[in-house]
């Protein structure tokens, strides 16, 4: 046994360990930004100002939460404009009240009726009014279990939380769990509980507590969404930047360039002269990063940029070669992106130039000396031409780049359809509520669950050219359109607007107006937000022909 020399009164006065006291070394990811550091003129730990900021306040209460961690879902900001959050008490609660147990248990939707209706407050056992009052006798935390077990059924604090262990699933005995839920119905009746009320009490404890969080788990959770909805309301450019950078979230990055469009901000595409390898916002605009070009290598990337701080800018696409020695399929996905814009020439030509460097000039082979100089400078300037791409040739570069269109949403293709007499906007879906409609939308993300007879529920995000929106699809819709919601879209979904949220629309009937032949080549939906498209690709064919075309014929291919 150890001894312990310290008086009673000692060790109510707690002291730092030795070897603490000069350094408290607590390992983190990132220190904290002190107030007023460089451009920095907002403290984030100010949790007075964070919790009355009106932009942040507003921003929560709306569901304008894409990007924001763990706020950001469909159902999530669905749930955040139903409850009116603007508190960060009633983020705390929706942040736990979303989980699987209270949803599904149904005490969710009654916590969104107690909350609009305060007449329906009303109390299974009349003392749970004191100890669930603040969720209008609703469980939605851990230590809810803890406070009904012990204040209205009777257990013991021990056994309260024994009970909260094992509905949370850290109990292996089923011997041990069999006890404690005879304990629990003895002592209900032993408290004058009716079998009425024990058995409700159970069934709301025994349906969402091994998914519930602590109530420590959720302010920590909605202190970190009020933060970065602060970033959002505040620095839009700076926080999307970092969104995309971060890899995103719940969504593809695809949603978050739209999103970052509906917040008025400016997308600037990738440029040689101009771009880091990461996506950077300021102001107004975010200018794609390097990285955001698929299948142009981080080796590439980081030359690019080293040479570009090294010498300067790059001023033409032969300064650009022989500084930093691409490859020729490389070349070709910056020009074809409109990463060189800055050269002030039409992509065709760039790509014209680019065959003469690689396969008439070799300006990357330090050993070839080309007899035909002068033919080839010629040569050069007969190729430039005046036309570019189109305007959908543009975006699906953009599309085969990226993974999404800067240029254009997609939608703008379908304006004969979307222009519609009928088409309902999403921004105008308020003032639908409870009216039959036809919107058209492009796929954001779903989600498929599960009834408990085994049915599907699909839950479509959708976004036009004005907002998103939610198309629910029930079972009986759903086993006749399942297939059809494989796509990217576009949709036209007929249904009913819904009254209690505005942005859901019930689908009744869905079609897709893309043809068949296009999503299957161009626009396959995953998981994993993956999708292909078909790439050119240069063989060893096309070398030894562009060589063997003499001065005549390479002018007549290039120039017509």
């Amino acid at each position: 046994m150890f001894e312990n020399s310290s008086k009673p009164e000692d060790l109510l006065n707690y002291q730092v360990p030795p070897e603490w006291r000069d350094e408290v070394k607590i390992r983190t990811l990132y220190p904290p930004i002190p107030k007023h550091t460089g451009n920095i003129n907002f403290d984030i730990y100010d949790f007075d100002m964070l919790f009355n900021d009106p932009a942040t306040k507003e921003l929560i209460r709306t569901g304008k939460t894409i990007g924001c961690f763990y706020i950001e879902s469909p159902g999530m900001r669905s749930l955040l404009r139903r409850l009116d959050v603007e508190t960060f008490e009633m983020l705390t609660a929706a942040s736990s009240v979303i989980r699987p147990g209270v949803a599904e248990s149904g005490m969710m939707q009654e916590f969104i009726a107690r909350h609009k209706d305060p007449s329906r407050r009303k109390y299974l056992v009349p003392e749970m009014e004191i100890y669930l009052g603040e969720t209008y006798g609703v469980m939605i935390y851990q230590e809810d279990v803890i406070k009904v077990a012990h204040h209205i059924a009777g257990l013991s604090l021990e056994e309260a939380d024994l009970l909260r262990r094992a509905m949370s699933g850290k109990m292996r005995s089923h011997h041990a769990m069999q006890r404690i839920v005879e304990k629990f119905f003895v002592s209900c009746k032993e408290k004058g509980l009716t079998d009425y009320q024990s058995k409700e009490l159970w069934r709301q404890i025994e349906s969402f507590a091994g998914y519930s969080f602590c109530k420590a788990h959720s302010a920590s959770f909605a202190l970190l969404s009020y933060q970065v909805a602060f970033l959002k309301a505040h620095y839009p450019a700076e926080f999307m930047a970092s969104v995309l950078n971060n890899g995103g979230g719940f969504y593809s990055a695809a949603v978050y360039i739209q999103e970052s469009k509906r917040l008025g901000l400016k997308i600037e595409l990738p440029s040689i002269n101009e771009s880091e390898k990461e996506y950077v916002g300021k102001g107004r605009s975010i200018h794609i990063g390097l990285k955001a070009i698929k299948n142009l290598s981080y080796s590439t990337i980081e030359k690019i940029a080293e040479e570009r701080r090294r010498s300067g800018k790059y001023v033409s696409l032969a300064d650009f070669l022989v500084r930093t020695k691409p490859g020729y399929e490389e070349t070709a996905l910056l020009i074809k992106c409109g990463a060189m814009g800055c050269f002030r020439q039409t992509r065709p030509t760039l790509l014209r130039l680019l065959d003469i460097y690689f396969h008439r000039r070799k300006i990357i082979d330090e050993n070839y000396s080309d007899l035909f100089l002068r033919e080839t400078f010629a040569l050069e300037e007969e190729v430039k031409t005046d036309m570019n791409y189109t305007l959908a040739g543009i975006c699906r570069e953009e599309y085969e780049a990226f993974g999404y269109m800067i240029t254009r949403h997609p939608l703008h293709f379908f304006g004969e359809w979307t222009d519609a007499k009928g088409i309902v906007l999403a921004k105008d879906m308020k003032q639908n509520k409870g009216r039959k409609v036809k919107m058209i939308g492009w796929y954001m993300t779903s989600k498929r669950i599960k009834t408990r007879k085994g049915e599907i529920i699909k839950f479509l995000s959708l976004e036009d050219l004005t907002g998103t929106f939610e198309a629910v699809i029930f079972p009986k819709v759903y086993y006749r359109v399942a297939e059809l919601t494989l796509s990217m879209g576009p949709y036209l979904v007929t249904g009913k607007v819904d009254v209690n949220d505005h942005t859901n629309l019930v689908a009744e009937d869905l079609e897709v107006l893309s043809s068949i032949a296009l999503q299957s080549s161009l626009q396959k939906d995953s998981v994993e937000h993956n999708y292909y498209g078909d790439e050119e690709k240069i063989t060893e064919e096309d070398f030894a022909l562009a060589k063997a075309l003499d001065h005549k014929k390479l002018k007549i291919a290039y120039a017509g």
